[in-house]
């Protein structure tokens, strides 16, 4: 009877381990995944690549981009840095969490 028991423990060790992989593998692929989507986009961005990225028509980014607290290129009209266009994408969504605080 130890026996079994000691084989059942060793069997359950053996299945918590394939399934705890199994959660890493897939974190680790839908990072590779987050990361592709979001580099995807080239340092300098133009409205159509915000209209795409924002999931809204071009004549929506031009009300965006007319927010002075808008990141833009200074020196060149109409181009937007795209790491403080998702900064700012993630610091201006309104979350679960803070709608509930």
């Amino acid at each position: 009877m130890e026996k079994l028991l000691s084989d059942i423990e060793g069997l359950e060790g053996q299945l918590f381990q394939l399934k705890l992989q199994k959660v890493i593998q897939e974190a680790y692929e839908r990072g590779i995944e987050d990361g592709r989507s979001k580099y995807y986009y080239p340092m300098v961005l133009k409205k159509s690549d915000l209209a795409e990225i924002l999931q809204v028509k071009e004549v929506t980014v031009n009300k965006i981009v007319a927010d002075p607290k808008f990141p833009r290129l200074r020196s060149v009209q109409a181009r937007y840095p795209r790491d403080e266009v998702f900064a700012w994408i993630y610091e201006n969504t309104e979350r679960l969490d803070q709608l509930l605080s």
